[in-house]
């Protein structure tokens, strides 16, 4: 073979081999980007494990803010006939006597609780399983809190304590002891009234009178007859009534007198309902 075929030949041998040889690394290539290494895998298989672990801790969080009943009591309608049955001073044996009442025409009450004796925790329970409604009334329905600001809501706290203790329930609607009309709190601080009023819308808590009075509270034991003849008298006369009642130790005809009011009112076509945020609100006229 000439010299000049073998050089045309070595160079042609060349070519081939590099064509050969770029050829395979494509393919090693092409392989890699196909099938990622067991560690890329396991560094992807932990990403989304992450992912999902974060996003179950994220959902199964316990709620931060302890729950309300803002949403029980149903706003009225213009016009509409609706009467709440309201208990101050409890609880007590009478307040599982009204309760019992009260379940067996299927109605619900607002209790404005008190610590009315050392466990009543467990009444207060009671009353939010049952499905009633729950008010704060002070913790020690002593007039002395009116001193000041600060000794009213020291006690308000320690009754809003104790039924978020027994409850979960962080209670927002307050009645004060004799109304927020009442002139005691004169006796121990001028204008205490108007003071707590305003302080207390400004705490994001809603207080309620009331409209309409069952007097069973206008001398030691009232008469059965007494307390529905004035419980019953704004039938007609109001749309919205919030009716004052007590619970306490000595109310026993209170007791007996909750199935004629109850019957009175049905028969009128008034709508039973709770207190609460959203509810009608009776509000008497500040005298101190």
């Amino acid at each position: 073979m000439s010299r000049k075929k073998k050089n045309q030949f070595s160079r042609a041998a060349m070519a081939a081999f590099f064509i050969v040889l770029a050829a395979v690394f494509a393919v090693l290539a092409f392989s890699r980007a196909s099938h990622p290494s067991k560690q890329t895998m396991q560094t992807v298989g932990e990403s989304l494990t992450d992912e999902v672990t974060q996003t179950v801790t994220e959902t199964t969080q316990p709620p931060i803010a302890a729950p309300t009943r803002a949403d029980t009591g149903k706003t009225p309608e213009p016009g509409e006939k609706v009467i709440y049955l309201t208990f101050d001073d409890g609880p007590t044996e009478n307040t599982s006597k009204i309760m019992d009442a009260l379940d067996r025409y299927g109605v619900k009450g607002t209790f404005f609780v008190v610590h009315s004796y050392d466990g009543c925790e467990k009444q207060i329970k009671e009353i939010y399983d049952r499905g009633h409604q729950i008010g704060l009334h002070t913790y020690s329905h002593r007039y002395e809190i009116y001193r000041s600001q600060d000794t009213y809501f020291a006690d308000l706290n320690k009754i809003s304590d104790l039924v978020y203790n027994a409850t979960g329930y962080r209670c927002k609607l307050v009645r004060f002891p004799g109304g927020s009309s009442n002139t005691i709190s004169r006796k121990y601080c001028s204008g205490i009234m108007s003071t707590l009023t305003k302080e207390l819308t400004n705490r994001g808590y809603t207080y309620f009178d009331w409209n309409a009075d069952s007097f069973d509270a206008s001398e030691r034991v009232a008469s059965v007859e007494k307390i529905v003849n004035r419980s019953v008298s704004s039938i007609g006369q109001l749309d919205q009534i919030i009716l004052l009642m007590h619970d306490a130790l000595l109310k026993t005809t209170t007791v007996e007198a909750l199935p004629q009011i109850i019957e009175a009112y049905r028969d009128a076509g008034y709508r039973f309902d709770v207190l609460s945020e959203n509810s009608f609100v009776a509000h008497h006229t500040v005298n101190n």
